[in-house]
């Protein structure tokens, strides 16, 4: 799965799988979030924009699955 590979590029001590909220475990703090973001962006060709930066669509990887589906990526 590529998003768990890019998830831990960032910090591959963390266990992303079985966080229900990375924020609140302390495994993405704000700066992450930008690496993330523009991890996400080049991988897959998209473009997240202002309106989807938002808690709910990065705590766990159901919800970045969701994003990247509204985002045409399966």
């Amino acid at each position: 799965m590529k998003l768990l590979e890019i998830l831990q590029e960032i910090h591959p001590q963390f266990d992303y799988k079985t966080s229900k909220d990375f924020f609140a475990d302390g495994l993405i703090d704000s700066f992450d979030l930008t690496r993330l973001i523009a991890a996400l962006e080049e991988e897959f060709d998209i473009s997240i924009d202002g309106a989807e930066l938002n808690a709910e669509n990065f705590k766990n990887l159901d919800a970045l699955q969701g994003l990247l589906l509204r985002h045409g990526v399966k």
